[in-house]
């Protein structure tokens, strides 16, 4: 069977393990581009392309004026695809996700890579109760045009 060692039994580092392709735009007509994540379909929430994120990426795409040449934050970013549309725009682009998340982490410095985009990939706390006004203020004094999440 699929996934098992010679003795039957399943090995764990075996995961299925695919690369999706996102695109934006016609294509053929500057400035489209496509974006290309590497997903895990195991039980780790970060490492497969939530359908809320594919709303916010054409978000970003649709409002692309106003995402080209700004500070951008991604929190809990995941596969990180509305970041690196908003990357691709020309934003200056953070991707964070929870520091105890290791492999999610590791797996959005490989899409950025892969992407050729350059993001800044950094561990952060998560907080049990963040509300809008603080995030507000971390916006506001640290230059940061858009804090995104999906």
């Amino acid at each position: 069977m699929a996934g098992e060692g010679g003795d039957g039994e399943e090995r764990p580092e075996q995961q299925m393990t695919t690369i999706s392709c996102h695109f934006f735009g016609e294509p053929e007509k500057p400035p489209a581009f496509s974006i290309s994540i590497i997903e895990n379909m195991k039980e780790d929430y970060g490492l497969f392309v939530w359908p809320c994120s594919i709303i916010l990426a054409e978000y970003v795409w649709q409002q692309r004026l106003r995402f080209s040449g700004v500070s951008v934050v991604e929190l809990g970013a995941g596969t990180c695809l509305p970041g690196l549309v908003a990357a691709k725009l020309g934003s200056d682009v953070t991707l964070t996700d929870d520091a105890n998340r290791l492999e999610v982490l590791d797996n959005m410095r490989r899409v950025c890579e892969l992407n050729k985009l350059k993001c800044k990939v950094i561990l952060t706390i998560i907080l049990a109760a963040i509300n809008f006004f603080t995030l507000f203020i971390i916006k506001q004094d640290n230059g940061i045009s858009f804090i995104i999440m999906a």
